[in-house]
């Protein structure tokens, strides 16, 4: 019961934030009740097939970081997105789009000192890339659950246009810049961003580095 009270308590706070706070930028609150929404318990694979898929994504992601921003902290952690998204149904790749955004893939502010490639807080610091993935993760879920599924009705909740915080106006970018990340990735930036079976995976990945 206190699990589901707090998905609803998220949600209600995702959902209200952009017309109280500005947005989930700026809503400390929102993302910290977040991470207290319980830890999945990994289990092992469904089937082979999956396990492919999800190494196949990780490996998507690493070889695009790789290319995108060559000495990104984020290189060949795309197996532990692909593990922290297991079992959310979020496409792990709409990670690293959303790092790009947000930090160049870790390389611009203070993300690398604080593992926080995500522009998660205002202020939030994290014990490892691991940490930082996971409250990303349970931040995209909640916003699922209370209705986000693509990337613009996402951006809604986390990078308002007309945010307080951004009076420079740079919220009005987010949708494009994810979006086109997204689809450098292989991913179709109008459609969901959760569901797809290529997320379903085994838990770490061999070689994963979430530290």
């Amino acid at each position: 019961m206190r699990g589901a009270l707090a998905i609803v308590v998220v949600c209600a706070a995702i959902c209200i934030t952009p017309v109280l706070c500005g947005g989930i930028v700026v809503t400390a609150l929102a993302v910290t009740i977040a991470g207290t929404l319980p830890g999945r318990t990994i289990a092992a694979c469904a089937t082979p097939v999956q396990a492919r898929a999800g190494a196949a994504v990780a490996a998507t992601i690493d070889a695009w970081i790789a290319r995108r921003m060559p000495g990104s902290p984020l290189e060949e952690l795309g197996p532990a997105m692909v593990a922290g998204a297991s079992g959310s149904g979020l496409d792990p790749r709409l990670l690293a789009a959303i790092a790009l955004q947000e930090t160049s893939l870790g390389t611009a502010g203070g993300g690398p000192a604080v593992y926080n490639p995500f522009g998660l807080g205002p202020g939030l610091a994290f014990p490892s890339w691991g940490a930082g993935i996971g409250l990303a993760v349970r931040t995209l879920a909640a916003m699922h659950a209370a209705g986000a599924s693509t990337i613009a009705e996402i951006a809604v909740h986390w990078a308002p246009v007309g945010a307080a915080n951004d009076p420079s106006g740079l919220n009005a970018n987010w949708v494009g810049g994810v979006s086109a990340a997204y689809a450098a990735l292989g991913g179709n930036p109008a459609g969901p961003v959760f569901g797809r079976a290529a997320t379903s995976t085994c838990g770490p990945i061999t070689g994963a580095r979430a530290t």
